[in-house]
């Protein structure tokens, strides 16, 4: 289980990187007092060994891609956590024709997960990096900002306005903040262990999936107001026993995926601390490993991120049905820098 690999650093996804002898270090500032995840900060500290939200045994390396960048436009956004160019690029919307990429944005490795706001902000949070915050509305705008985050390396990020409210981040470590660019980022309190992945609605309200420390089971935890600790809810399983991405759809239910061989995606209604299942779990395509996926504007697409087959795919979503496999398309995206994350722009209204 990914709880191990934060905790004893002995994973083969690390392996993969750097072996465990890398030098680790202290981070620059400590957990406020009451947090639980004080032990993980020294594991994963700014010069640790950044680690991969997928797990690595159901990664296959097939091929290196090519980026070509152009004017961009409103798009899809896919990530590749080994790309050493450009850590997100855009693609055209409906990209069933297998086009190459039209924008890329960032710079350096390991991103893992990612997120656009209501506003088309881009939110990556860029491992050991911080989290930097692209200009909306369009594809692949300008830099923005990008917020000082000492909680070890950061893997997930969602929000509805980057720019002037919340933005909550998972982090490998297990560790959930709320960050802002005024404020800086404090830690959310859960008993976690192992990645967490990260969604917010339209209310400012935050989830976050990783394992639960004494059970060991795939566990969400719900925020309200996306402060204090959060309440673990009863109910929400992962069909695979792995942990993934979460979104939430225009009806408010959370959208889970659970990585495998296939990866699987369920939708839940959460409410009064208890989560039931709407539709699913539901086999995603061919036997690929997907960690995060994404909704768009209408809620009739969801894009994933396949790290096994270095693709994004694209199904069909009603919240009422299970997703049905649409088209993939693979341009400038390679198996060997791991394709782990897609996302619309415009995204969901949530």
């Amino acid at each position: 289980m990914r709880f191990l690999s934060a905790a004893l650093c002995t994973t083969v996804a690390a392996a993969l990187l750097a072996s465990c002898s890398g030098s680790g270090s202290s981070p620059s500032s400590a957990l406020p007092s009451g947090v639980g995840n004080a032990t993980k900060i020294s594991q994963l500290g700014h010069h640790a060994k950044p680690l991969m939200a997928v797990e690595a045994k159901y990664l296959v390396h097939k091929f290196r891609g090519h980026v070509r960048l152009v004017p961009p436009n409103n798009g899809l956004y896919a990530q590749q956590f080994l790309s050493t160019t450009a850590s997100v690029q855009g693609y055209a919307k409906n990209n069933s024709g297998n086009g190459p990429p039209i924008c890329a944005v960032g710079s350096g490795t390991n991103v893992n997960g990612f997120g656009v706001d209501a506003a088309g902000n881009l939110i990556v949070p860029a491992a050991f990096s911080g989290i930097q915050i692209y200009n909306g509305p369009g594809m692949c705008g300008s830099l923005n900002t990008t917020i000082t985050d000492s909680y070890g390396q950061a893997a997930d990020g969602a929000a509805q306005d980057a720019i002037n409210g919340t933005i909550v981040v998972g982090h490998a470590s297990g560790i959930v903040t709320a960050c802002s660019i005024s404020s800086g980022c404090t830690a959310l309190t859960l008993n976690d262990a192992g990645f967490s992945q990260v969604a917010m609605d339209k209310a400012g309200n935050c989830y976050a999936n990783a394992f639960d420390s004494s059970s060991f089971a795939s566990s969400l935890w719900y925020f309200a107001g996306c402060t204090g600790t959060g309440v673990e809810q009863t109910g929400f399983s992962s069909p695979t026993g792995s942990t993934g991405g979460i979104d939430i759809d225009n009806k408010g239910n959370v959208v889970s995926t659970s990585q495998g061989a296939p990866s699987q995606v369920e939708v839940w209604h959460c409410a009064s601390g208890a989560c039931t299942s709407v539709a699913g779990p539901t086999p995603l395509n061919g036997t690929g490993d997907s960690v995060y996926c994404h909704l768009g504007k209408q809620n009739e697409r969801l894009a994933c991120g396949n790290a096994s087959t270095g693709t994004v795919d694209v199904y069909s979503y009603l919240p009422s049905r299970s997703p049905a496999y649409m088209y993939s398309f693979s341009n400038g995206l390679s198996v060997s820098n791991i394709v782990e994350a897609a996302a619309y722009n415009p995204r969901s209204p949530k």
